[in-house]
């Protein structure tokens, strides 16, 4: 056993997601992330007000609040992660 009293050679399931984060001290959120969210929540409100569909302010407060949400999260995610 190592000094945190744990086996060699074994994970715990949180061990191998704080190894699997990006750690070389950078930003945990940095400034562009929300960037590919804004830019889906944008053409989405624009896309449906060209449309006929929806009005482009309506439109962009929902659903665009959780398209800018997830956006976002899998943003962070693929970049934490960094899924190629």
């Amino acid at each position: 056993m190592d000094e945190q009293g744990q086996r060699r050679g074994r994970l715990s399931a949180r061990e191998l997601l704080r190894a699997a984060f990006v750690n070389d001290d950078d930003p945990r959120f940095p400034l562009w992330l929300p960037l590919p969210g804004l830019v889906a929540v944008v053409g989405w409100a624009a896309y449906q007000q060209l449309t006929g569909a929806g009005a482009f302010l309506p439109t962009a407060l929902w659903p665009g609040a959780a398209i800018f949400v997830l956006a976002s999260l899998a943003t962070w995610l693929g970049w934490q992660l960094e899924i190629d």
